[in-house]
């Protein structure tokens, strides 16, 4: 008993004092680091909550913000905090059981609050302006995509906010099933993009909010904020699950290496659209299910 109390404390201050050298570190790097460094903890959190009890691993996290407080800059400080706290809910709920769902919209939730708190709470202290970078991403963009104002480019803040709180997620869960994979630790299922994959049900719904917000802006032509945003995240939905498929594909094709191809596919606006038609049909069709079994009989 002793022993594993020892193990135990002795486990947590290295934890800490890891944190606490990686804060000094960036802080001498000049925050250059400090967002890859805020993915990574969340790593031995979720080993450490996951090993021993929630009380344990709620007391190494407030050591290591102490530490992190009196040596990080601001923006760490507030970012490494989200970190412990998706660290403390992922350990949970691995230990728990829960389903792949139920840990990524948990670990959402924190990313977007997160998210809420440096763009719009903590904007001026941590000089996080989110309408000056859509506007400097605007410029940049601006020849590929001369259909749209500044004025709705800024008007799609919440969207933003909630695209990157996603993608901070699925990071975060990748890198903790990528390095905790190795201890032993059982995830209930893979968070590979490729596994990405919506049912029937929610697809027949994205659809129908698809269909509804594109024909009241475009053929009705009210330009409504409400109908913008669900135009916006349907089809963000649809763009996904299309580098969902063909990330899947590559794979099965034995091909992973061309997954890159994809990622940047994504990015190109007039592709995007591709990306969409492959992901409404992946979803109504079962095309992955299809292609699978098509393989099978064939080989």
């Amino acid at each position: 008993m002793g022993h594993t109390n020892t193990k135990r404390l002795v486990q947590g201050a290295m934890i800490a004092s890891i944190f606490g050298v990686l804060s000094l570190l960036n802080t001498y790097m000049g925050g250059m680091i400090d967002v890859l460094i805020c993915y990574v903890m969340v790593v031995p959190i979720v080993w450490y909550g996951y090993t021993y009890s929630i009380k344990d691993n709620i007391i190494v996290c407030i050591a290591a913000m102490v530490v992190i407080a009196l040596m990080g800059l601001p923006f760490f400080v507030v970012s490494s905090f989200s970190s412990c706290v998706a660290g403390i809910f992922i350990g949970e709920a691995l230990k728990h059981k829960a389903s792949k769902g139920t840990i990524f919209f948990g670990s959402f939730i924190v990313m977007f609050m997160n998210n809420i708190f440096i763009y719009k709470i903590f904007s001026g202290i941590l000089g996080m302006n989110i309408t000056e970078e859509l506007t400097e991403v605007y410029e940049i963009l601006h020849p590929l995509m001369l259909s749209l104002s500044i004025n709705t480019v800024l008007s799609i803040e919440p969207i933003f906010l909630i695209v990157m709180s996603a993608m901070e997620t699925y990071i975060i869960l990748l890198f903790c099933q990528l390095a905790l994979s190795r201890f032993k630790i059982e995830f209930p299922g893979s968070f590979h993009i490729a596994s990405m994959h919506l049912n029937y049900k929610w697809g027949m719904i994205l659809l129908v909010i698809f269909i509804i917000s594109y024909v009241t802006m475009n053929i009705v032509h009210i330009n409504n904020m409400l109908f913008r945003y669900a135009y916006t995240l349907s089809f963000l939905n649809f763009m996904i699950e299309g580098l969902a498929f063909l990330c899947w594909l590559l794979i099965v094709l034995k091909k992973p290496k061309l997954m890159i191809l994809a990622f940047i596919g994504i990015l190109l606006p007039y592709i995007q659209y591709i990306y969409g038609i492959l992901g409404v049909i992946d979803i109504l069709t079962n095309l992955r299910y299809n292609i699978y079994h098509r393989k099978g009989m064939s080989s």
